[in-house]
């Protein structure tokens, strides 16, 4: 009975927010912070997250504090000697907060200044718990019953003060058209699980390398080789972990939808029967992409105006042949040759998402408003969604950088007045990788490629253009007035005629888009969008911590684009409803009548909801026919539809897999 009670009060201690152990404290605070005002709504799932994931990096400052204090003082020593050594750790990080700081400080700075912070808040942490535990020992308890009470009182204050703090946020910040529900014992529930798992990884990490030092032997050369192979050995397991988890993932871009399996007929589209990039392909996106193409009938119907051409769509899959970088930018320029896309008035290159989407939005926009007199072009580098893509950037980067290399190469040949103006465009890691081609140069690489304007939306803050300063015009790379980052339209229409000349890149990015506002410099510098002046969506009572606010902004990242079809919104990593008058105006297009605009706008939005209907399509005739899909009002449909769940994948993949008197067809 006697150990039965003893293991009560042990496990009710450990439950206390403030005794539970070293780092409680700093973890308590930290769990509090999580629930504090944010960038994004968030659901359950993304507030118990970010609650795990902040409590993980306050037992990590604690632990580390606390580590550094046994180094001064034994942990058996009284609680005078223990309280002098935190008060010395914290006058040291208090000092070191209080070195000069500013918004352009180097890294380095801000990292001394922020391990200042993080010292002096565990060692302020760890003497709380150091006199919670002495006045435990002073005055113990003969039964479990006091310390489970306090525990409770600590707890429920805390998960009070929690709700408290996620009532204040709700009524802030701007919710998403989906209903998006969060409740406090939901999300304390799931942080719980994600901070389980991350001590439970930090267990095993350690148990591994001691267990691997032990079977080596003594040495300070064995303990360094167990230490390091431990690391390998866990590097390895992790990677394979990733690799199999986005292999899987990545089979979505092998996926026939039903209401996509048509191929297009028209021959100046990728996928047609003449085309040089077969239409099963061309991976889920793509066929998206070539299939939704907008027709002169369309045009001439929005602006009451005729049509000059039909638009031209070129695309490039992830499992178009040749496979290296150089072999698909090839097959680019051939099928723009092919198309006649060098004769047109505009040329479109398109880097796109991590998936491959290119968007549609955007595409539409410029074929409306050009009347048809444009070609884009899009070669896809990944099949997985962007968070898990981000090591492909530089494939994005190489293959563009070939697409605008060789579109220089090849107007060169044409007479300068019949030549197209080149335009860019990037939508999230579509717009770092293609800005990422001119990241050395600044503008002057848009003369070097040929590029006449760019257009960015939610350009990540990882890019080297938003982390050397060149997106916000402070490098010596980006003549002042030729780059403009704007927030809404309204900042672009302020500007005068010759301003809006001079601009070569305008990047759209939303104040309060967490894909933008997420960069490294979170860890330990405080950045300019959590300044004195705050843009639109930036809650005035958002502050930032040292390690926190960047898994806080990364969660937020998670839920910054949640959209209804047909419903366009201005807000998070939403660009819908900003697309059509930035196209006008970054790309200098021609002119529209504010009803024109109007019809354009509504148009955008019904081409979204038709889309929308035939990627939930059951089978074919279950989907509304697109735009090049009707003539007379019927559907026409050429070619024979794919009929099959998935594509086979890449040709030299099925090649490898085919087994000697089987037909491709046989491949599973």
């Amino acid at each position: 009975m006697a150990v039965t009670s003893t293991r009560a009060l042990d496990i009710v201690r450990r439950l206390n927010p403030i005794t539970g152990s070293p780092s409680s404290p700093i973890e308590t605070a930290a769990l509090l912070d999580s629930f504090g005002y944010s960038l994004m709504p968030r659901t359950s799932v993304h507030q118990g997250m970010a609650a795990g994931l902040a409590t993980l990096m306050g037992r990590a400052v604690g632990v580390g504090v606390e580590r550094a204090t046994d180094v001064l003082v034994s942990p058996a020593r009284p609680l005078p000697a223990r309280l002098t050594a935190r008060a010395v750790l914290g006058g040291v990080g208090a000092g070191l907060e209080l070195l000069p700081g500013h918004e352009d400080a180097a890294l380095w700075h801000a990292g001394l200044r922020s391990g200042g912070e993080l010292l002096w808040l565990g060692s302020v942490g760890g003497a709380l718990f150091d006199v919670g535990t002495y006045l435990q020992d002073r005055y113990p308890a003969q039964q479990w019953v006091r310390p489970a009470l306090t525990a409770a009182a600590g707890t429920g204050a805390a998960l009070l003060l929690a709700k408290r703090r996620m009532t204040a946020r709700r009524a802030v910040i701007k919710r998403w058209p989906v209903d998006q529900r969060a409740t406090v014992p939901a999300a304390v529930g799931i942080g719980g699980v994600v901070y389980a798992v991350g001590v439970g990884l930090t267990h095993g990490y350690a148990a591994s390398r001691d267990g691997l030092i032990r079977h080596l032997g003594p040495g300070f050369g064995k303990n360094t080789l167990g230490r390091a192979g431990n690391a390998a050995l866990w590097a390895a397991g992790a990677t394979w972990l990733y690799n199999a988890g986005v292999g899987y993932i990545g089979r979505a871009n092998e996926r026939v939808e039903p209401g996509y399996t048509a191929p297009p007929t028209s021959d100046l589209v990728s996928g047609s029967p003449d085309s040089l990039s077969p239409f099963e392909d061309l991976g889920q996106q793509g066929r998206r992409y070539v299939t939704d193409v907008v027709t002169p009938e369309v045009i001439e119907q929005v602006l009451g105006e005729p049509a000059k051409a039909m638009p031209i769509r070129v695309f490039v899959g992830y499992n178009s042949e040749p496979l290296y970088p150089a072999g698909r930018a090839e097959l680019a320029l051939e099928e723009l040759e092919r198309t006649g896309a060098f004769d047109r008035s505009y040329l479109l290159l398109v880097s796109p998402t991590g998936t491959g989407w290119v968007d549609q939005t955007m595409i539409e926009s410029a074929e409306l408003m050009t009347r048809g007199d444009i070609a884009t072009c899009a070669i896809q580098y990944g099949r997985f969604p962007s968070f898990l893509c981000m090591q492909k950037v530089h494939l994005g980067r190489s293959q563009f950088r070939l697409l605008v290399w060789g579109v220089k190469q090849r107007l060169a040949s044409m007479p300068p007045e019949k030549r197209p103006k080149v335009l860019v465009f990037g939508e999230s890691l579509g717009a770092w990788s293609s800005s990422d081609v001119v990241m050395y140069q600044g503008i002057k690489g848009f003369d070097h490629y040929g590029i006449d304007r760019a257009l960015w939306f939610g350009l990540p803050g990882l890019a080297k253009w938003s982390r050397n300063g060149m997106a916000r015009g402070s490098s010596d790379l980006v003549p002042e007035g030729t780059v403009g980052v704007f927030d809404r339209h309204e900042q672009l229409a302020a500007l005068d005629d010759d301003a809006r000349q001079r601009l070569r890149a305008v990047v759209l990015m939303h104040d309060n888009d967490p894909i933008g506002a997420l960069s490294p410099d979170l860890l330990v510098k405080r950045p300019r969008w959590l300044g004195r002046e705050r843009g639109r969506g930036v809650p005035e009572g958002m502050g930032w911590a040292p390690l926190i606010t960047f898994w806080q902004t990364g969660v937020d990242a998670m839920n910054a684009m949640v959209t209804v079809p047909g419903e366009f919104g201005s807000f998070g990593h939403d660009y819908r409803a900003d697309t059509a008058r930035f196209v006008r105006d970054a790309y200098r297009l021609p002119a529209v009548t504010g009803d024109q605009m109007d019809r354009i706008e509504a148009e955008l939005r019904t081409l979204e909801l038709h889309r929308a209907d035939r990627i939930k399509a059951s089978h074919l005739e279950a989907a509304p026919p697109a735009p090049a899909q009707r003539k007379n009002g019927e559907r026409e449909v050429g070619g024979v539809p794919l009929r099959v769940r998935r594509t086979g994948g890449a040709k030299w993949l099925r090649s490898l897999l085919r087994k000697p008197g089987k037909a491709p067809g046989d491949i599973q």
